[in-house]
């Protein structure tokens, strides 16, 4: 009984409606309901309609959705591994974005290398690892030449970064100095004050035989001397993701910019 109802479809199909009205909830970003129209058509005309497919849920933010269209296409394309890669960056899988990455044949097209090497350092940036960032751009400098400025917002990420436990070994060296390593005055400032007045309070409540007193301040004492290495580490990250964060959309902003719509069908991007 389903046969006559798909052979009249068949038959009277408007490809040309089914492409606008697909394109129009792709522009009102109905993407579930894209979806289902895109196999519709898909199933109708015959048209390789996968990475359109995927690529609304990725847009919908449903990437597992997506990730299973397109592990289970064969003969996988640029575009296909391309879109692969940024679902994966988006679930904070780094590892296998690169890996998928690596696997784009792009020798034979200039434009498309430059925006498979822009996907590899967007993924690199997305997690903060400026060493390999440099590291790629020093090696594909010639197709990157139009991105000279990255570099240098690359070194500046870098160098600005702190490392929490060498923070951490000041302070417990110097009361406070891992905070002024962090850049953190203020706070470096305080600790050190309030670990000194706790400690010459505990000296001169030994020095005068106060045994009470010099247990409280002495407990007093290590308290303010653990919390000043613990939050001389813990501001230290924070500073760093804060850091680490402005840069990464600093840097993504103005130099890698891509659009993964380019390989959608020229009638849904109307």
């Amino acid at each position: 009984m389903l046969i006559v109802p798909l052979i009249i479809t068949l038959l009277f199909h408007d490809t040309g409606s089914q492409q606008t009205f697909i394109a129009s909830l792709f522009s009102q970003q109905e993407y579930y309901q894209c979806i289902a129209e895109l196999r519709r058509y898909s199933m109708i005309t015959g048209a390789d309609m996968d990475y359109s497919i995927a690529y609304c849920y990725y847009k919908g933010k449903r990437f597992s959705e997506a990730l299973t269209v397109l592990k289970s296409k064969p003969g996988k394309d640029t575009q296909h591994y391309l879109l692969l890669a940024n679902i994966y960056t988006a679930l904070q899988q780094y590892t296998d974005a690169l890996q998928t990455l690596y696997m784009c044949d792009s020798t034979r097209d200039s434009n498309l290398t430059l925006y498979l090497y822009k996907n590899i350092l967007a993924v690199h940036v997305a997690h903060y690892d400026w060493d390999n960032a440099l590291a790629f751009y020093h090696s594909h400098s010639d197709t990157l030449k139009d991105m000279r400025d990255i570099f240098s917002l690359l070194n500046k990420a870098k160098q600005e970064a702190k490392n929490p436990y060498m923070a951490a070994v000041l302070s417990a060296m110097v009361p406070g100095a891992g905070h002024v390593y962090a850049h953190h005055y203020t706070d470096g400032i305080i600790s050190f004050v309030t670990v000194t007045v706790l400690a010459g309070a505990t000296y001169l409540s030994y020095t005068k035989g106060n045994r009470g007193l010099m247990y409280t301040f002495g407990t007093l004492t290590a308290i303010g001397y653990a919390g000043n290495v613990y939050s001389a580490y813990t501001s230290t990250m924070h500073s760093n993701d804060v850091i680490n964060s402005n840069y990464r959309t600093h840097i993504q902003n103005q130099f890698l910019q891509f659009n993964l719509e380019i390989f959608l069908p020229e009638w849904m991007k109307q």
